[in-house]
């Protein structure tokens, strides 16, 4: 929950720097809008969008791009899409065909089980290109819709997430028994 002194002085910063906003600090109403808007970022989180926003951006910002910004603070260790990429690559010639991995990030492993491993392992130097356009595109839609989630904190989309996580990432190493661990899997 965003602390109210917080807010008023990101807010204030804001206004010094953009003068469109110095209005959010001479009206209540105004000002008590914003904050429900914004109330249930962290501390941190509000934070760090204002200052990415102070250092980075020309015009005010509007209320949607401080929370995509706040956002981002949440996923600043995610993979790119070409990390993501990298991993899967290395594994396809490191383990081949037959020793599948399975992935933690519930993102990586519904974009390596949306193409399929067995066609990621049968890429050839003609069709490796067009493959890893399409993996790293996949991945970057998980990434940014799991980042609209957060930050329009929908339960429809949520509900959407978790619908996908559960199609397309059938195996990831959280949803697995206790009993068997991703290498036992492996190994079969």
């Amino acid at each position: 929950m965003l602390n109210r002194k917080t807010f008023a002085a990101g807010i204030a910063l804001l206004a010094s720097v953009y003068e469109k906003l110095e209005r959010i600090t001479t009206d209540k109403f105004l000002s008590e809008q914003w904050y429900k808007m914004l109330a249930d970022l962290t501390d941190k989180q509000f934070k760090y969008a204002i200052e990415v926003i102070v250092k980075t951006h020309k015009f005010a910002p509007t209320i949607a791009e401080i929370r995509e910004k706040a956002v981002e603070y949440n996923h600043q260790s995610d993979l790119t899409p070409e990390e993501a990429w990298g991993i899967v690559y290395t594994d396809i010639r490191k383990r081949g065909y037959y020793a599948e991995p399975h992935y933690e990030d519930w993102k990586l492993e519904a974009a390596k089980n949306a193409i399929g491993w067995e066609t990621l392992c049968n890429m050839t130097e003609d069709t490796k290109m067009a493959t890893r356009a399409h993996f790293m595109k996949i991945y970057d839609s998980l990434k940014e819709r799991e980042k609209t989630t957060e930050a329009i904190q929908s339960p429809q989309m949520k509900q959407l997430i978790s619908s996908l996580t559960r199609k397309l990432a059938p195996f990831s190493a959280k949803s697995l028994p206790n009993s068997k661990k991703p290498k036992e899997l492996i190994k079969r």
